[in-house]
């Protein structure tokens, strides 16, 4: 997917640039040298001496073992285990280990902490369940970049735990306020507050760590799930994610946007009554695979149990 398709909606706002005046005041976290090594190579693995790849990841043993651990992982069903970084990357591509390393590298600098009435414990396994919601409906559909999608989803609400930590006094009211807003996003309450939202946050964060502008894109427009019928054709990535965000919360036992999800769902794909549950279904065989890389403990409600 053509990346110029994307910056017509990245530019700044005058909400984003107080918030970047904001969040530049705290000293955000760097991002870590071998994720930026790795980060700025090109995709195509024709196009890049693999050392230049490798090199970065074995120089840092905890990510080293991170990715070997990834690339054993149920996910890819390998009949032998993968020894090494090069083997790795030879069997499934430039693409998926960049996007792994670039995921766990953000991951790394986002405070895990509880903090008030808001678990990021809850959080996480809501962005993950988001995360493998987005990418296997895209590998169902053989459309658009599924990993880059994943990322996107899982990365979504980075910025509300980092929020939380840095502007602490300010933010933590906004969240103890959610589960009495009779049903509002936290975005809403957000810009009601602020005249930002934790959308806006994870653009300036992007820029800040320079991630991929795709990524950035996905992550600054994760709240936009009216436009998705406009967009699915030329961006399907940015629908997916959006799509993503009004699944379930492990927090609640009720699905606040069922009826949200389940509109849209069905004007993307008409006749397709089954799809939404099958992929349900995947999500909660094997999330906890999944967990176990990033760890994350599996929620107590699986995701089909919200379904009617």
């Amino acid at each position: 997917m053509d990346v110029v398709q994307y910056v017509f909606s990245m530019s700044d706002s005058p909400a984003r640039e107080e918030l970047r005046k904001i969040l530049v005041a705290e000293q955000l976290p760097a991002m870590p040298q071998s994720a930026l090594s790795v980060l700025k190579l090109e995709n195509d693995l024709a196009k890049v001496n693999i050392n230049d790849l490798v090199r970065p990841i074995e120089t840092d043993p905890g990510l080293a073992a991170q990715v070997l651990k990834f690339l054993n992982s149920s996910a890819f069903g390998f009949q032998s285990s993968i020894s090494n970084i090069r083997q790795g990357i030879a069997l499934v591509g430039i693409r998926i280990v960049k996007n792994f390393v670039l995921w766990k590298a953000v991951f790394s600098l986002i405070p895990k902490s509880k903090s008030g009435t808001f678990d990021v414990a809850a959080l996480w396994q809501d962005s993950l369940r988001r995360a493998m919601f987005a990418r296997y409906l895209l590998m169902e559909l053989k459309c658009g970049d599924p990993e880059m999608t994943f990322a996107g989803a899982l990365l979504q609400d980075m910025a509300i735990p980092l929020l939380l930590k840095l502007k602490q006094a300010e933010y933590s009211p906004v969240l103890d306020r959610l589960p009495k807003s009779g049903g509002k996003r936290l975005s809403q309450i957000e810009r009601e507050t602020f005249g930002w939202d934790h959308a806006d946050a994870g653009y300036v964060l992007g820029q800040h760590w320079k991630l991929p502008e795709l990524l950035t894109h996905l992550i600054s427009s994760h709240l936009e799930i009216d436009k998705v019928e406009e967009i699915y054709k030329q961006q399907p990535e940015t629908a997916v994610v959006c799509l993503s965000a009004a699944l379930p919360t492990v927090s609640s036992d009720i699905w606040e946007e069922q009826d949200v999800f389940k509109g849209h769902f069905s004007k993307l794909f008409p006749g397709n009554v089954r799809l939404a549950s099958l992929l349900f279904d995947r999500v909660d065989r094997e999330f906890e695979s999944a967990a176990a890389l990033m760890q994350i403990q599996s929620p107590k409600l699986p995701l089909f149990g919200y379904l009617d």
